[in-house]
């Protein structure tokens, strides 16, 4: 993984990722996450557009805040095109887990829209 960035928009919390994320690379990913979550973020958008390859043990992680978000009512959302880490979200139906979006600005829209039948099951 190159780099992870975080910055934030209205209550939105994005998480920007570049590179592949290695299984070398997941405790990093899974302890900015935490981090995320430890100061307070309920509503998350994490960028994988500049993402080429997601490992297992990386979206173990993405599983595991969720769960722990969704208890404090929060939630979520990523980012992608087409490409590897789609096809993987797609193949381990974890594009029905998550809200998956093309563009940032409909992933962070999504959060205003909350109430009206937009929401992750």
């Amino acid at each position: 993984m190159d780099s992870i960035s975080r910055n934030r928009k209205g209550d939105v919390d994005i998480l920007t990722v570049k590179g592949n994320i290695q299984h070398t690379d997941s405790p990093v990913f899974e302890k900015e996450l935490e981090r995320t979550l430890e100061q307070g973020s309920r509503l998350i958008v994490l960028d994988l557009t500049a993402v080429q390859h997601i490992c297992s043990s990386a979206l173990g992680a993405l599983i595991s805040v969720k769960r722990r978000i969704r208890r404090h009512e929060g939630d979520v959302r990523i980012v992608t095109t087409a490409g590897d880490v789609l096809r993987v979200l797609q193949i381990t139906l974890l594009d029905r887990v998550f809200l998956v979006f093309d563009n940032l600005d409909a992933a962070v829209h999504s959060y205003q829209v909350r109430g009206q039948g937009h929401e992750t099951p």
